[in-house]
């Protein structure tokens, strides 16, 4: 009931707004404003559904960032997105990004992880988390899509979509440059040119990025090389044919994660490295000796990909088909879940879509199909030494086809509805093994083969109440497909499909001759069967990534984006966003298998969980309830008694969900003559508290931040630009994610059981950028 009288809140004050501007228009209004919208805010298209449209007559929940824009901001990765776009948290997990949007993500840290956010570059999925990389670009835009996008993009969407769209070759010859120098010895140097004719053309692009890193010893450094080249061929009038390939190597140390607690002092300076001292975790019942962090980590990874995109116009109809490789190969040593995790992966992925769709003046549709296949290998080794180690050796294999459908149908000149269906069925299968060294070898079989499928779906409402302001109510639905995960035996180690359903209301507004810009939304999600993923204990005592249906969760919340220009040379800009998260139901077993001889000096202790949550009593652990332990392991007689307890998160917020965040700022023009000018700006973002990770511990929760960003630019008329700038001058230390440590979970046993890990940004940066083009 609420949402219904926010859409109609939305529509009496779009109505009344839209009537104002008519009524008070003077004579020769119309043609001032035509000529104020020159001067006005700029009309940005996307392509999200499939189709060419301007923001401001789309009905998606979207936030989108032009090439300039991202590369005014710094941004050239993933992790840099999560400073510019509110609601998005994106950090490392290894050599893995992360990405949460509204609280919606995945804990993704291995090959058997997926993210709930879709990552695409022209079109085409990208399935690998640690296959993003520095590919932000020589980008024309990227597009933030928030909440389900299931009915054009497929699984493991369910929270959202990031696209990134590449700048397509075009006639002529044109080309820019720009070199970065910054501290932390920052070097990065970006180029690219293209040219040729109206049937022909190609560009070439490249990056360049060393930097030392912004730990203490190393870590969080960045260096990397990519390139792209494309080609554009138009044979006929009605026929272009888009080919790009891509190559990207990162040979850096790797991310790492700061030490935090509430019990053990913690380092003065907030981007310490772990490996400062030796010893991060100190000795415990666990870890006689203490858990050694050194400094030897790093994070190479290869892609490459090749891609293609033909465009028919049979003229009731355009016919686009885009096939796709991409190869992937990641060895990455890291100790960021605060012990040594060793892991090589390697992914072979292909894809084909085949749509056809027509943009009428009525009726506006597209439909196709879909096909996905992903053969992957995964070998790790993780270290705890002397209390384990374990070495996992698997293979996965995906296969997913899908057929879609969705249109849009103007029932009047000011009046549409939407709708749009996709099946999905996706068959995976796992095979290898772990061998748990406790200390005899334990080896556990990982074989797994499951079949998942779906129906997602979208529908909705747009209505023009002016000539430039809509509102809009939509629902949609987005489905993350099952899958398994390593550690434990079969038929334990899987886990169920997750589902999200929205509900969205907003509205779309341009005022004042085109100079003020008002978008309005307001938003209702409910979650079911939500993946979490986390490092625990297992039944035959070892710690492994273990993945669980979390149950259901509700969101709601509401965002305003404004942009508005005062004047011809000024520009204000802020967004903002509400978010209220709530799990309704999240209840989970975890195993706490004692520690006995024949390690020596250790206790026969049972160590308690250490979490936020409701921990339920201690019971034993039965083999009428779990699979037996893999032949030819004994079973201790201690594992049968006093070693399974559940943990009740019910009632607390979902992970990575600030309920505040947002961003402004102000920029503005000076010109100084000879068409030489000034351009100054300054920018805050902000976000609320949040905690990082489902251990919901007061060390795993980020306090919220306000961080300052400045720059201050001479463009000139010959083409050249130089630009200093300064981000994060507050110096705030924002954590964007993390985990507990797995060994630290009990007063009883001797350990901190607020020992927690956490990315962290960057410091304060600054630098100068000298960029050229023709």
């Amino acid at each position: 009931m609420k949402y219904l009288l926010l859409m109609a809140s939305l529509a009496a004050l779009t109505e009344t707004a839209a009537h104002a501007q008519q009524a008070e228009a003077p004579p020769g209004a119309e043609e001032a404003g035509a000529a104020a919208r020159q001067d006005g805010v700029e009309d940005i298209i996307v392509t999200a559904s499939r189709r060419a449209e301007s923001v401001q007559d789309s009905s998606l929940s979207i936030s989108v960032l032009g090439g300039d824009s991202l590369a005014e901001a710094g941004v050239t990765q993933a992790t840099d997105l999560g400073a510019v776009v509110p609601g998005l948290t994106v950090s490392l997990g290894g050599g893995t990004t992360q990405t949460y949007l509204r609280g919606v993500g995945s804990f993704a840290t291995d090959a058997a992880a997926e993210s709930a956010i879709a990552y695409n570059i022209n079109g085409v999925y990208i399935s690998r988390p640690n296959g993003i990389g520095p590919i932000f670009f020589d980008l024309e835009r990227v597009e933030v899509l928030k909440g389900p996008q299931g009915t054009l993009y497929g699984r493991n969407a369910t929270g959202g979509a990031i696209n990134l769209i590449t700048r397509r070759p075009e006639a002529g010859i044109s080309g820019e440059a720009s070199i970065d120098i910054g501290n932390h010895d920052l070097v990065r140097l970006t180029g690219a040119i293209g040219g040729g004719s109206d049937t022909f053309a190609v560009r070439a692009a490249v990056q360049y990025s060393d930097r030392d890193g912004y730990l203490s010893d190393g870590y969080d450094d960045e260096h990397s090389i990519a390139g792209r080249l494309s080609a554009l061929w138009r044979p006929a009038h009605n026929i272009d044919l888009l080919v790009t390939g891509e190559y990207v190597s990162v040979d850096s140390q790797g991310a790492a994660t700061v030490k935090r607690s509430t019990l053990t002092p913690v380092p003065d300076d907030p981007w310490e490295g772990p490996s400062v001292g030796d010893v991060q975790q100190p000795p415990t019942a666990f870890i006689p000796g203490g858990t050694r962090i050194r400094d030897d980590g790093f994070n190479d990874i290869d892609v490459w990909a090749v891609s293609a995109e033909l465009n028919i116009d049979l003229g009731a109809a355009t016919l686009t088909f885009i096939p796709a490789y991409r190869d992937t190969r990641a060895s990455y040593l890291t100790y960021t879940p605060g012990f040594r995790f060793d892991t090589q992966e390697t992914s072979q992925q292909q894809s084909y879509e085949l749509r056809l769709g027509n943009d009428g003046d009525r009726l506006k549709w597209v439909a196709g199909v879909y096909y996905f296949d992903e053969d992957q290998t995964q070998l790790y080794e993780l270290q705890a030494l002397p209390i384990q180690r374990s070495i996992v050796d698997t293979t996965l294999d995906t296969r997913s086809w899908a057929a879609f459908g969705e249109a849009t149908y103007s029932l009047t000149d000011r009046f549409r509805v939407i709708g749009g269906l996709r099946y999905s069925e996706d068959r995976k299968r796992q095979g290898g093994f772990t061998n748990a060294f406790l200390p005899t070898v334990a080896t556990i079989d990982n074989e797994g083969r499951r079949t998942f499928d779906d129906i997602s779906w979208r529908a909705g409402v747009e209505y023009d109440a002016g000539p430039e302001n809509m509102l809009f109510a939509t629902a949609a639905r987005g489905y993350k497909s099952g899958g398994f995960f390593p550690s434990v035996p079969a038929p334990n180690n899987d886990f169920e499909p997750e589902t999200l359903t929205a509900f969205t209301v907003g509205s779309r507004n341009r005022f004042f001759g085109n100079t003020l810009q008002l978008n309005l939304e307001g938003f209702y999600w409910k979650y079911r069967d939500k993946q979490e993923r986390f490092l625990g204990a297992t039944p035959s005592g070892t710690t492994g990534l273990l993945t669980t249906n979390a149950g259901r969760a509700t969101l709601y919340g509401a965002s305003v984006d404004l942009v508005w220009r005062p004047t011809r040379q000024g520009t204000f800009r802020a967004a903002a966003e509400y978010l209220h998260t709530n799990y309704d139901r999240f209840v989970y077993d975890v195993y706490s298998p004692p520690i006995a001889p024949p390690f020596p000096g250790f206790v026969n202790s049972y160590p308690a969980e250490a979490t936020g949550c409701t921990l339920g009593p201690v019971r034993p652990y039965t083999l009428n309830d779990n699979p037996p332990l893999p032949p030819g392991v004994p079973v201790p007689p201690a594992l049968l008694t006093d070693s399974q307890q559940s943990v009740d998160c019910s009632g607390m917020p979902l992970v990575r969900a600030p309920k505040w965040s947002g961003s402004a700022g102000y920029e503005h023009r000076f010109d100084i003559g000879a068409g030489h000018r000034i351009v100054a700006g300054a920018d805050l973002q902000f976000a609320s508290g949040q905690y990082l990770s489902p251990d919901f511990i007061e060390s795993g929760r980020d306090e919220g931040y306000v961080a300052l960003n400045a720059d201050i630019s001479f463009e000139s008329t010959d083409g050249y630009t130089i630009t200093l700038w300064g981000r994060n001058l507050t110096k705030e230390a924002i954590h964007t994610g993390g985990g507990r440590y797995a060994f630290s979970r009990g007063v009883a046993a001797g350990g901190d059981p607020t020992l927690f890990y956490a990315n962290i940004r960057a410091p304060r940066t600054y630098g100068v950028t000298l960029r050229a083009g023709f």
